[in-house]
């Protein structure tokens, strides 16, 4: 199983240790954002680039470590938790947990397609993190799903026009 609950470290005693990324956080992001980019069932390869992108930025180096290049290799989203990932960063403060999701959001934006699974996804992690509801305001896509039901009730209900019974005045002239 992937995620933080399968690596058992002690917990960073100071800011200045957790900032230094270790490797079972990292492996935890990764999970995460390879989570993100399985999301809508479609991993391409400006995703997995991505990934990679943003995992050279946590260790600043191009070159991954070689534990990361086989999570990376070896992820299998059927078996990922995005709670147990998540449970590496519970003691994180809000902005840390943050920032997280902005990584996240990154590895969506990188196929260049709006998907309700990927937003899905989003809201799984912030509940995952025990986020604030509107910390991902502006992360995710708001759609009234209640009131585009009850349009559509609304449409299916009313008959359509039949065909040649009805009349239309249109005027030529002007």
């Amino acid at each position: 199983m992937y995620g933080a609950a399968a690596h058992t470290t002690a917990k960073p005693k100071s800011r200045y240790v957790r900032d230094m990324a270790p490797l079972d956080r990292t492996l935890a992001i990764c999970d995460l954002l390879l989570g993100a980019a399985h999301a809508d069932s479609n991993f391409t390869d400006r995703e997995r680039v991505t990934v990679r992108e943003l995992l050279a930025d946590l260790f600043g180096s191009e070159e991954l470590p070689s534990e990361v290049e086989a999570r990376i290799d070896l992820f299998q989203a059927d078996k990922f938790d995005v709670k147990s990932a998540a449970a590496a960063f519970q003691s994180d403060s809000v902005d840390e947990k943050k920032k997280l999701l902005y990584l996240v959001a990154a590895v969506h934006e990188a196929d260049e397609e709006l998907d309700f699974a990927e937003d899905d996804y989003m809201r799984a992690l912030g509940k995952a993190l025990e986020l604030p509801a509107d910390v991902l305001d502006d992360l995710v896509i708001e759609v009234e799903s209640e009131d585009l039901a009850d349009d559509f009730q609304a449409l299916r209900k009313a008959p359509p026009p039949v065909p040649g019974t009805g009349t239309v005045d249109v005027d030529m002239d002007d």
